[in-house]
């Protein structure tokens, strides 16, 4: 008897070779839709077969092929049936998961708007049947099914790991059909199950440490970021790496979205009295970013990128070594001559000048990197063993804007809180940040308390004023907590250190204390109502 064997692929990679093996074992070979088109244009003969197509209207025609699967090999089963659809040996089927809009699916024409049912359920009618039916999905299993087929050794074994990778696959096209259809439509923020259908990308070489492996999963389509990411020179991408990258171009989005035109913030003053605040929108102004540990080391905001950098390499030359460096804008030759003082493993922009590139290229281990996609900023996730712990990704610069002293900050003091908290996003820690000049003169991440951070930034900053770093001998006057900052001792001397400005969110036991004491020395304190510690 004829063997018979279904092909329907999205995927058309290796299906020649396979087509072309089966048709010269005597197979008969069913198909429609794209995947005939090819068949026929590459000259292998084929079958029609209507029924495969979702639109089509030969309904009982597909079911009859549905039940035949379901019993091939099972003579019992397939006497219970009057058709006499023959048997099929083989499903090769492969389906591609799409995002879409929740309209694609009620909208009432013959194109791509639709659930695939018909070739998923026969899928699964193989799987079902995996003793006696071939069931495959993944292109890259055609070699070696041929193999196992010249020599007689298709084990059940294998049929069912096939039929495992089928389910697979199916079940990253119903979660794209969900996600669709649940989540865009924001009725299910947290829906029952979550389930994202994220498809390999390829194998790294190491997880973080050498002994661990690990793999790159991406949404469908290059959705996102990571769709928009190309390497033009340097190694291979790291597992380590990718966690600053990602970390960098959030924070590139960041900028763009919350302080090239940022919007005004509402408020009150110290009376209570409702205030808006405007801050100077800074689309002329380039954006330079560092990361390192997947933490900001570093950041600085200029009229070009050279100048970006230069701010930001003087102030934390050192935290520079081994970091990540992103810019919002395209990297010239200016730029490229300053980033070759430093020993960065990756920099990050929309693109590249010819004559940067060259003046790159004696940094043969530092990757460039083009990056072209927005940040989609949808979720934030943490594995824990047996579970997902999921949050909607912060991409909030303010909560509100209270004027709690009655001293209040110019206008560079607010525009420079701002850009301080835009880099205190990034930390999801216990950090603080020193601002001078729209450069963070000091930083610390990660401290045990926010007045340690406070305090360790403090003594950054005063470092690098007293070294001359900051081109000026005039103390940083901003410093900005991410998270709520009681009033302790150790604070007692910040208007001696410089500082004139303090952002925080608010919230601690003793704010009236820490409000008087800046009162009673012309500190100005903002509380914006919200945490980005990650706490």
């Amino acid at each position: 008897m004829k063997k018979r064997a279904i092909l329907c692929t999205a995927d058309t990679k290796n299906l020649t070779e396979l087509a072309q093996y089966l048709i010269s074992e005597g197979w008969e070979l069913i198909s429609a839709g794209r995947t005939g088109k090819f068949l026929a244009d590459s000259e292998i003969p084929y079958t029609e077969a209507s029924a495969l197509i979702e639109t089509s209207p030969s309904f009982s025609t597909y079911m009859t092929m549905y039940r035949s699967i379901l019993t091939t090999g099972l003579q019992q089963d397939r006497s219970d049936y009057f058709d006499d659809y023959e048997e099929i040996n083989m499903v090769c089927i492969n389906i591609s998961p799409s995002l879409k809009s929740s309209t694609d699916f009620t909208e009432n024409d013959d194109s791509d708007n639709y659930i695939d049912v018909r070739c998923s359920s026969l899928v699964q009618a193989g799987c079902r049947n995996y003793k006696n039916v071939l069931v495959l999905t993944d292109p890259a299993d055609y070699q070696e099914i041929m193999i196992q087929m010249k020599t007689q050794s298709v084990s059940a074994e294998f049929r069912l790991y096939l039929a495992g990778k089928a389910f697979n696959m199916i079940s990253a096209c119903s979660a794209s059909a969900a996600d669709s259809i649940m989540l865009r439509t924001g009725r299910e923020t947290y829906p029952r199950y979550f389930t994202v259908p994220y498809k390999k990308a390829f194998d790294l070489e190491s997880g973080a440490a050498g002994h661990q492996s690990a793999s790159l999963y991406m949404l469908p389509e290059f959705i996102g970021a990571l769709g928009g990411i190309k390497k033009l020179q340097g190694k291979e991408i790291s597992y380590n790496l990718y966690i600053n990258i990602d970390a960098v171009w959030k924070g590139l989005c960041l900028f763009s979205s919350q302080l090239k035109n940022a919007a005004a913030v509402h408020g009150a003053d110290f009376e209570g009295n409702p205030t808006v605040t405007q801050f100077t929108p800074a689309a002329g102004s380039v954006y330079a970013y560092s990361v390192k540990h997947g933490i900001p080391v570093s950041a600085a905001l200029g009229s070009n990128a050279a100048e970006s950098y230069r701010k930001m390499f003087n102030c934390g030359k050192a935290a520079l070594d081994g970091a990540v460096t992103g810019f919002s804008a395209v990297v010239n030759e200016d730029a490229a001559q300053e980033i070759v003082k430093s020993n960065l493993t990756a920099v990050i922009a929309p693109g590249f000048t010819s004559d940067a590139r060259i003046a790159l290229a004696a940094k043969k281990n530092m990757r460039l990197i083009t990056m072209t996609k927005p940040a989609l900023f949808s979720y934030d996730f943490r594995s824990l063993d047996g579970g997902l712990l999921i949050e909607s990704a912060d991409a909030t610069l303010f909560k509100n804007w209270n004027f709690v002293t009655k001293t209040r900050p110019t206008l560079q003091q607010i525009d420079e809180m701002a850009f301080g908290q835009l880099i205190i996003m990034g930390a999801k820690q216990d950090a603080a940040v020193v601002i001078k000049d729209m450069t963070t003169a000091g930083m610390c991440c990660a401290a045990m308390l926010p007045s340690d951070a406070c305090l360790a930034a403090l003594d950054h900053s005063v470092k690098n004023v007293q070294a001359g770093l900051t081109n000026s001998t005039d103390n940083a006057e901003v410093l900005v907590c991410g998270s709520v900052l009681p009033f302790v001792p150790e604070l007692a001397d910040i208007a001696d250190r410089g500082i004139r400005a303090i952002l925080q969110p608010g919230g601690a036991s003793n704010d009236d204390e820490f409000i008087k004491f800046c009162n009673d020395r012309n500190i100005s304190m903002v509380f914006t109502g919200i945490e980005h510690s990650g706490c």
